[in-house]
């Protein structure tokens, strides 16, 4: 007999879900992958970054992922979009709910094939079509991040305007974060940065910063 297939290393967990009902001013599901040898410390952080299709959005979370998530971090990954908007009607692919449901489930499979360390974090996707400044304030409060995480296409700090479809949220989510917001640069920009600064005697790691906060 065949030996049966190996667990998976993440558990799915659907955590929150208001698109089934009708009264609810905006709509949001929550969904949950927690690896299976994840467990919740003193020292576990939580890291709420920017997620969507273009390039700049993928360096941020790679980086988030291989360079400052350790094991028993959570990260929670936004992905947010008002009423009414071009990206909404593509994400619900005029199957409405089925649709947001379905490019929910296939953003998160996409994020954590990202995890090519396999590291036991606990991720949760935010999938919400609703006001965009007002949802980045609450997931700040529900989950009270460490850092908020954001990419950039380069020199100008535009990752966030084109991530949630509003020219003004880049410029919002730097002015108005309570909490330290890290811009991720394309990987070569990055690369030059990081080689400068290993040179730098008197660098301070991320990790020290979150050490001694």
């Amino acid at each position: 007999l065949s030996s049966p297939p190996p667990p998976a290393h993440f558990s799915p967990r659907v955590s929150f879900d208001t698109f089934s009902n009708p009264s609810a001013s905006d709509f949001s599901l929550t969904l949950n992958r927690k690896h299976r040898e994840y467990a919740y410390t003193k020292r576990s952080r939580t890291f709420l970054v920017g997620t969507d299709t273009n390039e700049y959005s993928d360096t941020a979370l790679e980086w988030l992922i291989d360079e400052l998530v350790d094991d028993g971090d959570e990260i929670v990954c936004l992905r947010v979009v008002e009423k009414d908007s071009r990206e909404a009607l593509k994400w619900s692919g005029g199957q409405g709910e089925k649709g947001y449901r379905a490019e929910a489930e296939r953003f998160l499979d996409a994020i954590q094939r990202k995890n090519t360390e396999d590291k036991a974090i606990n991720l949760v996707l935010e999938f919400s079509i609703g006001r965009v400044q007002e949802t980045i304030q609450q997931m700040i409060r529900i989950y009270e991040p460490a850092m908020l995480v954001v990419g950039t296409r380069g020199r100008s700090l535009t990752g966030y305007s084109s991530l949630l479809s509003s020219g003004s949220v880049s410029k919002y989510c730097l002015q108005y974060s309570p909490v330290p917001v890290i811009v991720v640069r394309p990987s070569s920009k990055r690369e030059a940065k990081k080689r400068k600064r290993l040179m730098d005697p008197a660098r301070t790691g991320y990790r020290d910063i979150l050490d001694k906060s």
